[in-house]
């Protein structure tokens, strides 16, 4: 009888316990739901420590955002400038880019940053060609994400591409773009020494 008892309050309370921590478990495991508020306190202290040159501080907020919601195209987009401006390893950098602009093809940031890590590669001819490309889709891109930081204005990206067409001995179109360059900015350094270059 003794047994029987044992055996009923048993099944009682598996029947009752199970569930129940089961439904706790469940509620505990909302992390895997992204938290885009917590991400993007993290993009905005990342862009934060990115202007006042502490990349290291700005890379960890942005691999943070990244942790909370991966989807956010601007955490990549940080971690790519991060990235770029620690260390000349182009692989960490343009993956990075590459991702952010997965995520949001509009976002012209990051493909200025695809643009300079191409351009800083330069392994070949089509390196060149795909950082003119990525110019062009910044130009094209969402103006919003443009000029926020190591690039002042549309004359840089002019003056970015006149440099990957003078490298790939296209002097005409180096020249067409200096000119672009210098009617936004008649003191842009680098559209006047490729200028100087082409003259001579």
């Amino acid at each position: 009888m003794r047994c029987v008892k044992f055996k009923t309050i048993r099944s009682l309370v598996h029947a009752i316990l199970i569930p129940l921590c089961l439904w706790v478990l469940n509620g505990c495991s909302s992390d895997s739901e992204p938290n885009t508020s917590g991400a993007i306190n993290y993009i905005e202290q990342g862009w934060d420590f990115y202007a006042s040159g502490d990349y290291a501080q700005a890379l960890l907020s942005f691999e943070r955002a990244v942790n909370f919601d991966e989807t956010l195209a601007d955490a990549h987009n940080g971690i790519g400038w991060s990235h770029l401006s620690l260390s000349l390893n182009a692989t960490l950098p343009q993956e990075a880019f590459q991702n952010a602009i997965q995520l949001d093809n509009s976002n012209a940031d990051a493909w200025v940053g695809l643009a300079t890590v191409l351009y800083l590669r330069n392994k070949e001819t089509n390196d060149f060609r795909s950082a003119i490309r990525a110019i062009d889709n910044a130009l094209q891109g969402d103006a919003e994400y443009l000029f926020r930081h190591d690039y002042q204005s549309k004359a840089d990206l002019y003056a970015l591409k006149a440099a990957c067409y003078y490298y790939l001995g296209e002097h005409q179109p180096a020249t067409a773009e200096i000119d672009k360059a210098l009617q936004i900015d008649t003191t842009n350094r680098t559209a006047i020494v490729l200028q100087n270059l082409l003259r001579k």
